[in-house]
């Protein structure tokens, strides 16, 4: 099929009625065909444009990966809206950021998680079985103001982490969103024939972006569960005859320490595609072991980028496990060094990036998007270098930044929760590596004179502000945090004498 159009809505509808008898979307609930894709997209549609959605509105979406989900997400590009992709894990004042800094119009959520939405605006709130509505035959997805929309205008609003405290709205245009889809498709060979399994939070950009609209455009079938574990995915990936799997790096850690996770349980798996954090040397060797002829990608990337910059293949894998891969056709990767790009290969410096699929910026944040987004390039603020054939290594980030299970956390958002608990004098958030998520967030705290606060009572403190993969996951108290002459923490020292974890 041909993907050359100027907005998402254009291109899913044409993969809608070109594969109108394939099985399109599948959930433990119930599995939908491109027509009854189609048939459910226009009349969530209809229902979002009766409740005075207009294109360019945003609307919030608040639900757990599922048929119902995807369906609300390519309803709200068909009527030409802005789809605000709020992270489920958040906890209430983090959900009430999101909502406030993007103006969404309303926000479309599921039963289960009624309780996590402020109740101010509990008249903007359309569950999804309000949304559901009966379906339609009446017109098509190209119907509609969606079909309007130019390549520039925004199309995902999602929230990332910020250094300073509140998160900042990454603005993905249509054209962002194409170029993606292109790179994904060309890069893991997806076509028709393909099942997919998603089970990445759709809130996120590697599921949202590089998962389920390149496995739609493409007239695949996309499997869709709402939480990993463990023995339920392998099983699906059995029942349902998956050949594609892509997870974070997390997952991966997790499947790999149980037997039944070989070629020989799953024989239609022909691609395992890594992202969210760094795998580790040995499950990265165990994968390979197991899967001998199944087709192997480590990929790199962000949101700002939309979701891809870089992807290592199998073979790039066995002979450069510590490698990220190479640039992504039709992007620009340079390292800077003080203010400077560097022709050199081996010099480690900031990468940055350039092409199609960096952002536009912050939404309503011009001084945060002038900081990161600087004459075209995106400072990505991780550290790395290039070697003389073209492969990207990643070494450590300027950001104090935790990737705990594929989840950005950033030292500074959890350290400002922690501090205003009056039992605490200060405190350094750090991350420390662990098998299987990768890093956990550990805090050290020195306690104010007289209070015994204990860890308990601090991990409960924080989970009243913060999402659950920010609470951390260790306390250890101390008597004073060590600093420099300056008087700066030092972070890295804190981190290196905390034992990893197993």
């Amino acid at each position: 099929m041909n993907t050359v159009t100027t907005n998402l809505a254009t291109l899913i509808g044409a993969s809608c009625r070109e594969n109108s008898e394939r099985i399109a979307l599948v959930d433990a609930q119930c599995s939908l065909t491109y027509r009854e894709l189609e048939e459910r997209i226009v009349s969530a549609a209809a229902d979002l444009v009766r409740r005075g959605v207009k294109p360019n509105d945003p609307v919030a979406l608040l639900m757990l990966n599922g048929v119902d989900y995807s369906v609300a997400y390519f309803a709200v590009q068909t009527v030409g809206g802005i789809a605000v992709l709020v992270n489920a894990r958040l906890a209430a004042p983090e959900i009430e950021h999101v909502l406030e800094d993007s103006g969404a119009r309303i926000l479309v959520t599921e039963s289960q998680l009624l309780d996590r939405v402020p109740s101010r605006i509990a008249s903007s709130v359309v569950t999804v079985a309000e949304l559901r509505g009966s379906p339609t035959r009446d017109g098509y997805i190209g119907d509609w103001a969606g079909a309007e929309r130019t390549a520039g205008d925004v199309a995902n609003i999602l929230y990332t982490s910020g250094t300073t405290g509140r998160p900042k709205g990454a603005m993905q245009t249509h054209a962002n969103l194409l170029a993606n889809c292109e790179t994904s498709r060309r890069e893991f060979v997806i076509g028709a024939e393909d099942t997919a399994l998603v089970v990445a939070p759709l809130f996120h950009a590697t599921a949202i972006n590089s998962q389920l609209i390149p496995f739609v455009a493409s007239g695949a079938t996309c499997v869709l569960v709402p939480a990993f574990d463990r023995s339920t995915a392998i099983a699906t990936l059995r029942d349902h005859r998956v050949t594609v799997f892509a997870g974070v790096a997390a997952m991966v850690e997790l499947l790999a320490l149980d037997d039944a996770f070989v070629e020989a349980t799953v024989p239609d798996l022909r691609a395992v595609i890594l992202g969210g954090s760094p795998v580790g040397p040995s499950t990265l060797d165990v994968l390979l072991r197991r899967f001998p002829s199944v087709g192997v990608a480590n990929v790199w990337g962000m949101t700002e980028a939309t979701s891809i910059v870089t992807v290592g293949h199998r073979d790039d894998l066995f002979e450069r496990p510590w490698t990220a891969g190479k640039v992504v056709d039709g992007t620009d990767l340079r390292v800077l060094v003080d203010g400077e790009f560097v022709v050199d290969p081996d010099v480690v410096g900031e990468l940055v990036v350039r092409g199609p699929n960096v952002t536009a910026g912050y939404w309503k944040n011009p001084a945060a998007t002038a900081e990161t987004f600087v004459n075209g390039w995106l400072h990505t603020g991780d550290i790395g270098r290039i070697d003389p054939e073209g492969f990207v290594e990643v070494l450590d980030r300027l950001k104090d930044m935790i990737i705990r299970g594929g989840e950005n956390v950033y030292s500074v958002e959890v350290e400002a929760v922690l501090v205003a608990h009056p039992g605490v004098a200060e405190v350094a958030v750090v991350g420390v590596p662990d098998s299987v998520f990768g890093e956990r967030v550990c805090a050290v705290v020195a306690r104010a004179a007289g209070s015994n606060v204990s860890a308990e009572q601090l991990r409960e403190h924080a989970s009243r502000d913060l999402a659950d993969y920010k609470v951390p996951d260790e306390v250890r108290f101390v008597e004073a945090l060590p600093r420099n002459a300056s008087g700066k923490v030092l972070k890295r020292r804190i981190g290196e004498a905390i034992p990893a974890g197993t």
